[in-house]
């Protein structure tokens, strides 16, 4: 059914899927369904419905044996659920649309690279949100949560804006409270809507902070909301954010400014105290995520797609405590940048082999002055193809950055 370990015996996740599946026979499923241990997913055959089960796995993991009960109910609850007849009138329905707010790379990234054809599933809907998240209208059922889909809201004949207005009005009616840890907000009711709550900028305008609300959304059921000017609760937001992306239903570990009631990353200033530890949480992040579009691509090219050349996004924190993001552009072969601080310039030799770095800037200054060389491609997260390389007086003027010693 699954892969084998080097010792014939089935992994963790294997045992985890043979035990679902036994489970639905159990509950009365009678057709097919197939596991793909690669991407660790069950799917229906009948309807080509896909579930990933690496959430699920990871909250069983981390259940306490009374707790793991109710994690394999709520799973199978999904499963059963999922063919949910909806409401066939908007107006029927709408009391219980709501909006879930994911990564952005889940929707541009994760799900691609568990599917089949390496893409979007077709009729899946998003939206971007504050650059790197997104979001989507859900239907809110008793035990379980339903996606919704471009075929779904064209029932109804209904935008995609029109269901997250509905569904903001309902999360605003949810919400009643949050506690308060001195001016640091804390949204965590345990009802899986929290991190939505991020949308509802009319309440959290309201709320007592000094200077701008930050808000960071590191898992489904956690909110974080403070004021810009206070470090203090500053502090305890990134502890408690580091803290809550350890949770199987993680999203970001990016923290979002609040302004004319929009969100948008942000970071404290560089002579912050703490602009170091929230510079370094997000990096993290941006890693993870470039590293599994590293694999989607990798995927792709295995089936047939071009294959270029990825520039590995990578990051160091210098004596100085400043965490810098770099990547390598090579002198003997179109590449694909993935968007940092900092570009170093790779010389080649004769044979097209690494010799030397030949030159090292910020982003900014690489855009200005080699800006013609790179195009930008229509992916998150962002890369940039290169086809050519500086000439030697480009580089010469670019030199290095004093960060990084003599040459």
């Amino acid at each position: 059914m699954g892969l084998l370990d080097a010792f014939g015996a089935k992994t963790p996740q294997d045992k985890f899927a043979e035990m679902l599946l036994d489970r639905l026979k159990q509950g009365g499923e009678t057709r097919q369904v197939s596991y793909d241990a690669e991407s660790f997913t069950l799917c229906r055959d009948e309807d080509d419905q896909t579930f990933y089960l690496g959430n699920a796995f990871a909250e069983y993991e981390r259940a306490s044996e009374e707790d793991r009960e109710n994690v394999v109910r709520v799973f199978l609850s999904t499963w059963f659920t999922s063919q949910f007849e909806l409401p066939k009138a908007f107006d029927d329905a709408k009391a219980d649309v709501l909006v879930t707010v994911r990564d952005r790379s889940y929707f541009e990234v994760d799900i691609p690279l568990c599917s089949d054809q390496l893409s979007l599933a077709e009729g899946l809907i998003y939206s971007e949100f504050a650059e790197c998240l997104a979001i989507a209208p859900v239907y809110d059922m008793p035990t379980s949560i339903r996606s919704l889909s471009e075929e779904d809201l064209a029932a109804w004949d209904v935008t995609l804006f029109e269901v997250i207005e509905v569904a903001r009005q309902n999360l605003r009616e949810m919400t009643q409270q949050c506690a308060q840890m001195g001016e640091l907000y804390v949204f965590s009711s345990g009802d899986s809507h929290d991190a939505a709550r991020i949308l509802l900028t009319d309440v959290i305008e309201m709320l007592d902070v000094r200077g701008a609300p930050v808000a960071m959304v590191p898992n489904r059921e956690l909110l974080l909301v403070t004021g810009e000017d206070n470090g203090e609760a500053l502090e305890t937001m990134v502890a408690m954010a580091q803290q809550g992306l350890e949770h199987e239903r993680r999203i970001s570990s990016a923290a979002f400014r609040l302004s004319q009631g929009l969100w948008s990353p942000w970071l404290p200033e560089p002579d912050h105290p703490l602009r170091s530890a929230f510079e370094l949480l997000r990096v993290q992040g941006v890693m993870a995520d470039y590293e599994r579009q590293e694999e989607l691509f990798r995927k792709r090219a295995e089936a047939g797609d071009e294959s270029t050349f990825l520039s590995r996004y990578s990051a160091m924190q210098g004596e100085d405590g400043v965490v810098r993001s770099y990547t390598i552009w090579p002198a003997a072969m179109p590449a694909r940048l993935p968007r940092v601080d900092y570009i170093m310039f790779m010389a080649s030799d004769e044979n097209g082999m690494p010799k030397h770095l030949a030159a090292a800037a910020r982003w900014e200054e690489v855009e200005r002055v080699a800006g013609h060389l790179m195009t930008a491609e229509d992916c998150y997260p962002a890369r940039y193809r290169v086809d050519g390389f500086p000439d030697q007086q480009v580089l010469e003027d670019l030199g290095t950055p004093d960060w990084m010693g003599p040459g």
